[in-house]
Order: C-alpha cells, then sequence, then structure tokens
C-alpha cells in the first residue's frame, strides 16, 4: 500500500475565507462574556502576502467575526505563514512565538495578543476558554471535590488519580523527611554559589536596587541528592497518577532534568515571579501534552513566602495573561504546603507564583521535576520548550510585558 499524500495546506487567505469561517458558524459559543468583553479588534497579518485579517469579539453571542483587511484592527500581528500554520494546529503560543521573535508588532500592544490567545485557541481547534463560572469539580459518583484537600503517601491511588484527572493538581504531604529536606537544602546552596549570570544553566533576575539575583539552576542534578530524586520510587509511584503513561523527557544530570527555584522579595525585572500561565505556554502543547511537574518544597507555600497557586479545573481550557496581583486576577488556591511535602500539577493548568508578601523569610523553595507523555515531543525537534528564554548573556530571562515592547 502506498503512503498516504499530505493534505495541502491551505493558503492564509483559505484557512480564514472557508475553513475557519465554516467552522465558526457551525460553532457553539464558547467565549464567557466578560472575557469577550474584554477584547479590542485584533489583527492577524503575514508576512509574505501582507494580508490582514481581522477578528472582532461579539460578546452578545459569545462568538467572533472575522474580516479581511486591517481598518478596525487595534493591534496588528505579523507572522510567517509557517508559524501562522503552527498556531491554528495548537503547536505554537503567542508568549513563545514573542519571545523567539518570530512574531512582530505592526501596530498597537503586543500584549493584546497575549489577551487573545484564548480566543484563537477556541477559534482554531475548539479548545475552551476557563469560566470560573461553569467549573464542576465532582468525582465519577457526583460527589463534590474540595480544590484544597490534602493527601497523605499511603492514601487509595485511584481517589489521588481521579482528583488530579478532575481538579489538575494534586498535593501529597510528608513525602521526604526533614533530614532529606535538609540535606537538599545545603546542595541548594552548593548549586546557587556555582551559579554564574549568563551560564545558561540558571535564570537571573534584578531587584529594585539594580542588584541581580538567581532564581533558578537548571541542572540541579549535579548534586548527589538531588540527582537520587529521578527514579525515586515514591516520587514515581505520585506521578504514575497521571492518566497517560509519562516519562522524564531529560536525564537527572542534564539540563532541566532537576530544577530548582528560589523565591525573592523586591525582584523587579526577569521571571522570579510568575503571571498566571500553562506550562506548554512557550508552544507545543498538540506535540508534547499532558506534561505534568513535580514540585518538591524545601521552604513554606505561604503568601509571605511567596506561594504558588493553582486554578482548580483549568487543566482542559485556556485563560488570559494576568499577573498574580493584578486586581482583575482570579485567587486560585494555594495548598499549604511545608517543606517535605509534594505537588503534582498538569502542566495545562492554570497557576501563578506572585511575590512574596513577607521581607524576612523563609521563603519558597522548590526542586522541579518535569515529566511528559511518552509519545510526546518537541514541536520543531528542540531540546526543552522553555529553551527559548534562554540566551542573554546577563542571564536574565525578561518578563513578559519587557518581550512584547520590544516586539
Amino acid at each position: 500500500m502506498s503512503a498516504a499524500t499530505p493534505r495541502p495546506t491551505p493558503s492564509f487567505e483559505a484557512y480564514h475565507d472557508s475553513l475557519l469561517a465554516e467552522a465558526l458558524a457551525h460553532r457553539a459559543s464558547r467565549l464567557p462574556e466578560a472575557y469577550a468583553r474584554s477584547l479590542a479588534p485584533f489583527g492577524v497579518r503575514e508576512r509574505e502576502s501582507g494580508k490582514t485579517y481581522t477578528y472582532r469579539s461579539v460578546p452578545e453571542q459569545g462568538g467572533i467575526e472575522i474580516a479581511c483587511g486591517d481598518a478596525e484592527a487595534s493591534t496588528i500581528i505579523e507572522l510567517a505563514a509557517e508559524d501562522f500554520q503552527l498556531l491554528t494546529e495548537d503547536l505554537e503560543s503567542a508568549a513563545g512565538l514573542l519571545y523567539g521573535e518570530r512574531a512582530s508588532r505592526h501596530r498597537g500592544d503586543a500584549m493584546d495578543f497575549l489577551q487573545w490567545e484564548p480566543a484563537m485557541r477556541w477559534m482554531y481547534v475548539d479548545r475552551p476558554v476557563y469560566d470560573p463560572d461553569a467549573v464542576v469539580l465532582r468525582d465519577a459518583a457526583g460527589r463534590t471535590l474540595d480544590p484544597t484537600r490534602g493527601f497523605e503517601p499511603d492514601d487509595d491511588p485511584e481517589e489521588m488519580a481521579e482528583f488530579l484527572r478532575v481538579v489538575g493538581y494534586l498535593w501529597v504531604r510528608g513525602v521526604l523527611a526533614p533530614e532529606e529536606v535538609a540535606e537538599l537544602r545545603e546542595e541548594g546552596e552548593r548549586l546557587a554559589a556555582a551559579a554564574r549570570e549568563g551560564d545558561q544553566e540558571s535564570w537571573w533576575g534584578r531587584r529594585e536596587d539594580g542588584s541581580s539575583v538567581l532564581c533558578r539552576v537548571l541542572r540541579a542534578g549535579k548534586e548527589p541528592k538531588m540527582r537520587s530524586l529521578h527514579g525515586d520510587p515514591r516520587l514515581e509511584r505520585i506521578a504514575a497518577l497521571t492518566d497517560v503513561p509519562m516519562e522524564h523527557k531529560q536525564g537527572p544530570e542534564d539540563k532541566d532534568g532537576v530544577t530548582l527555584l528560589w523565591k525573592h522579595p523586591d525582584v523587579s525585572e526577569g521571571l522570579g515571579d510568575l503571571p498566571w500561565h500553562r506550562d506548554c505556554g512557550m508552544g507545543g502543547h498538540a506535540s508534547m501534552c499532558p506534561t505534568a511537574v513535580m514540585s518538591i518544597f524545601l521552604g513554606p507555600n505561604t503568601p509571605e513566602a511567596g506561594q504558588i497557586r493553582f486554578l482548580p479545573g483549568s487543566w482542559k481550557s485556556s485563560f488570559p495573561f494576568v499577573e498574580g496581583d493584578a486586581a482583575n486576577a482570579p485567587r486560585g488556591v494555594a495548598p499549604p504546603a511545608s517543606p517535605g511535602d509534594v505537588t503534582l500539577h498538569y502542566g495545562d493548568g492554570l497557576h501563578v507564583a506572585p511575590p512574596p508578601t513577607g521581607r524576612t523569610g523563609p521563603f519558597r523553595s522548590c526542586v522541579l521535576m518535569g515529566f511528559g507523555r511518552t509519545d510526546g515531543h518537541h514541536h520543531r525537534g528542540g531540546r526543552h520548550y522553555n529553551d527559548v528564554l534562554l540566551g542573554r548573556e546577563d542571564g536574565q530571562v525578561q518578563d513578559m510585558r519587557s518581550v512584547a515592547r520590544r516586539s
């Protein structure tokens, strides 16, 4: 039997005039009204042809109207034909294209690209936009799940797996003993002392006084205790609760195989503090998700320490960019984790890491390990989706608004 002939890629015009228009005409409303009202007319321009299509939100209908031309667009983003196609396939993302300098602002504010991304994912692949009023957290028997619940390591694995499946994250208490946490902290101090700005194996930020601050080390597996976390049966048992088979995509001594992060107050530049985001926010959702990230807490998860918070039930939907401390930001749920506790969250689930509210510490520190589905892969053949963040000589990872301004 001969190999199937690949389907031809539709032109930019044919995609909008025929394929997308027809799909939207037969699709039920999926945009929450408050979100739909936040969207100013937005234009997408194909770089090769110079052709532009403008998307306009229709809040009363919860849908989108498409028009050829750019006269009404407040913002226009220009993309190469290949990148636009990948965006329509949920392989590229707004943030990844901006960080990678493959999307350019023709006019307006590039942050509108981030605001429109959930609507575009609905338009292109029918992925719903997160609506807190529509979220239902129930198990298979119809019982309401408490999104603040914590588990013990020996709790029923089926019950834990169902909680993860519905809520999108899992908090397990007391997985590591205090002496193990102390050993990991000591190794963390050595890793911090060895890190250098621009080594491309660490993330740096800048305080308000201009001084640099180390936020993350990407090759924590250089230290033996950190390295031993890869394959630890207690941790692998938790990771095995995901619905699809997953594996480590990097080895224990590889960059991003084991990562260590520290929270600090007063980080005014860089990614020391993270907005509401998904882990596939740099691209690759359709080729690699679901993914999962495990956090092993070496410090408390409190507001004073710079806590991580999750948006329950969000991992099968999309959510627009918003800073964690913005007035319109969701609150989410922060498991009151202590040192030695573990969380596991699906990478598609929305989570945030705002600045510490305290000044003296202790601040949150976590060891991170990533898992990906066994048949998943980077859509561009790259090593890791976060590599697009690296490259600066000072080791800083710019925040999203700075990247949008430079576009």
